[in-house]
């Protein structure tokens, strides 16, 4: 818990230097690209990862991610969460940075999960009508998961909403479980 507290206040704090200089996507796509090149490269995950490296060591070892395209304002964040001894709660500030800046456009991630693909104009209308229920922009993800029999499961944060032929089954059954049939000559 106390990892999400460190994540959220430092992402929080670069969200509103971003606010202000309205570069709320650019710094997410540097962030992203930072991330993206200490995860593919194992030698830098254990240089970042060891509290026995000094933070200027560190911080010259990452400067090899840094391209002519990251600002400073990011640069010296990432200097920041090193000499801080925050190293290890990086990726975490990255998503957290993301989910704040993603609210501040209005945009909520959804999941919808089907037997099959879907068509696009389905895809369409599922994304118009999640927009239209939340009231913000729908992020639409896709999954495709055998086990449903039919129909589509969507999740939008902890909201779940089961269409789902299996779900509709279950609540058939569980309705004919509680009829009375003793009336018509059916014994339970």
């Amino acid at each position: 818990m106390i990892n999400k507290a460190v994540a959220r206040r430092y992402a929080q704090a670069l969200l509103m230097i971003a606010v202000e200089k309205d570069s709320l996507g650019q710094f997410q796509e540097q962030l992203e690209s930072i991330v993206g090149a200490i995860i593919s490269d194992e030698k830098a995950l254990l240089v970042i990862n060891n509290p026995r490296i000094q933070p200027e060591e560190k911080k010259a070892y990452l400067k090899q991610y840094f391209n002519s395209g990251v600002s400073a304002t990011i640069v010296n964040f990432v200097n920041l969460i090193v000499d801080k001894k925050r190293e290890s709660f990086f990726l975490d500030i990255v998503k957290e940075y993301a989910r704040y800046a993603d609210e501040v456009r209005n945009i909520v991630n959804a999941e919808v999960r089907s037997a099959v693909q879907l068509t696009d104009k389905d895809f369409r209308d599922i994304e118009s009508r999640l927009a239209k229920h939340t009231g913000k922009n729908v992020r639409l993800n896709m999954v495709i998961d055998t086990s449903l029999l039919g129909g589509i499961v969507v999740k939008i944060g902890e909201t779940v909403i089961d269409g789902s032929v299996v779900k509709r089954l279950a609540l058939l059954k569980h309705h004919l479980r509680q009829s009375q049939f003793e009336g018509i000559g059916v014994n339970k």
